[in-house]
């Protein structure tokens, strides 16, 4: 709510104005107040002072709390409005209430204020935030659709209890189906695929649910009208909060164009590949940094206000009307993150300063475990290079520092990271129990951390023994991606 809650205040009597200071100042928050007395005043305040909440009394001697609330609805109409009257009769407050007031209070009951205006003032800035994310969700749920078309790539899930499969408007695209036609039993997808290639793709994907693994797979798709496309279907097991699978998510990719090309090199092929990939992964992380953010502050403020009513408890002889409400917001707080976990699994991180977000990396990690994480600061200025590549180091950093929590029971870490001509040199090693690298071959972690070396033509380097500790040693290729040098990239996002 800011440092400093504005509160504008319309009232004309002076022994009135009085009292309801005189209540303010038991608030328990900082505010700031300006008074009007007449509908000049009013309007010049609402454009000048921008308050957070208006008061206003019911009559004036040529203004009246009607009219003053029909203005608030022509400038500010999200503003919250309570009328404080000595006048304002019970039905007369109710029908005001369903016309769009926030509240009322009357003037021989003052001491139930400050509760009602803090309750509206968080109301108020819960559904501001509320209308931003919605906005900008629908904006950037168009801009990954945008970004999945030009790709030929879609996202799919398909539940296991109900064997439905749903799937986003580019792959009804890559079916031949009309868009917005998107929720199909599994056998009828099933039947889309070319006759020669149904026993050796049913067996994969039916491992794959039997022993609840990820899984890819190629295979031909028979259009309706009877075109032949080429797919590559990635898919991964998805489990709810007890452990159980539940069913499977992941992407569809048309990659008939790179079928038909295949009389090119692998060199281009490759090339062409990467290009696709990374313009999914760099949708896919700006979509999750945005509406992370946005649900962090919102929860953050339900929250902060909770903490706020539970403050005032201490010193109020309104306890428990205090605590109830602080134990609603907690729990509108806790179906927030409930509803949000399912599609945030890593927070995001938007890159500014690449070695400054290691170190705060580092500093949360530091406060759910003791672990001593050693960070070498790098010798060589490391934000010249892109926002992408910089991104990647950060996600391989942040996914083995967890990998340490999880697997390694080691005391103590460290990050070193170098530059030897074009190649960035990432090193990170603990002295944890260590494993049998010939015996290992590798969770999703480090599958993830190779995954993303790839798209830099990196090397991955694992080497451990049990009891010896385990070193991760990550070599990434910088030719042409310093900032300079990314105008090509620029233009092609």
């Amino acid at each position: 709510m800011g440092l400093k809650i504005k509160i504008l205040i319309a009232e004309h009597d002076a022994i009135d104005l009085e009292l309801l200071n005189d209540e303010l100042k038991n608030i328990g928050v900082s505010y700031i107040t300006q008074v009007v007395q007449n509908e000049s005043e009013y309007r010049n305040s609402i454009e000048s002072f921008s308050p957070d909440i208006i008061l206003a009394d019911y009559t004036f001697p040529s203004f009246d709390g009607p009219t003053a609330f029909k203005i608030r609805d022509q400038l500010v109409p999200g503003t919250p409005f309570i009328f404080v009257s000595g006048t304002i009769g019970e039905e007369k407050s109710i029908e005001l209430i369903k016309n769009g007031v926030t509240d009322y209070v009357l003037k021989d009951n003052l001491h139930t204020l400050n509760h009602k205006l803090l309750r509206a003032i968080s109301e108020s800035k819960a559904n501001q935030r509320r209308v931003l994310i919605e906005h900008q969700l629908i904006y950037s749920e168009r801009r990954l659709a945008m970004a999945q078309q030009m790709a030929h790539m879609g996202n799919w899930e398909l539940n296991f209890a109900s064997n439905e499969i749903k799937w986003s408007d580019e792959v009804s695209r890559i079916y031949g189906m009309a868009p917005g036609k998107n929720r199909h039993q599994l056998p009828v997808v099933l039947s889309f695929i070319h006759q020669a290639d149904v026993e050796a793709t049913l067996k994969v994907i039916t491992k794959a649910q039997e022993f609840l693994q990820d899984f890819s797979v190629s295979y031909r798709i028979r259009r309706k009208t009877g075109i032949v496309r080429n797919i590559h279907v990635e898919g991964r097991v998805e489990y709810d909060p007890a452990g159980n699978g539940i069913g499977f998510y992941g992407i569809v990719h048309d990659v008939t164009e790179n079928v038909l090309l295949e009389s090119r090199t692998a060199r281009d092929r490759i090339i062409m590949q990467k290009q696709v990939v990374h313009a999914i992964l760099t949708a896919l992380e700006n979509e999750r940094t945005f509406i992370g953010t946005e649900l962090n502050e919102n929860l953050s403020q339900t929250l902060a206000t909770a903490m706020m009513y539970i403050q005032l408890s201490k010193n109020e002889d309104k306890k428990p009307e205090y605590l109830d409400t602080a134990r609603g917001f907690i729990l509108e707080a806790m179906t927030g993150i409930r509803k949000i976990s399912k599609a945030l699994v890593i927070p995001g991180t938007h890159i500014i300063s690449l070695t400054d977000n290691i170190k705060n990396l580092i500093h949360d990690l530091s406060l759910i475990r003791p672990l001593a994480i050693d960070f070498e600061d790098v010798i060589f200025e490391i934000n010249t290079l892109n926002e992408k590549l910089q991104l990647t180091i950060f996600r391989i950093v942040q996914e083995q520092l967890n990998n340490i929590l999880l697997h390694s029971s080691a005391s103590k870490a460290t990050i070193r990271l170098s530059k030897v001509k074009n190649e960035v040199i990432l090193n990170i090693s603990d002295n944890g129990k260590g494993c049998d690298i010939t015996k290992e071959s590798g969770g999703v972690g480090i599958i993830n951390i190779k995954s993303r070396a790839e798209l830099y033509n990196g090397r991955v380097k694992i080497a451990s023994s049990p009891g010896a500790g385990y070193e991760l040693n990550v070599k990434l290729s910088i030719a042409n991606q310093t900032k300079k040098s990314n105008t090509l990239s620029k233009n092609i996002a």
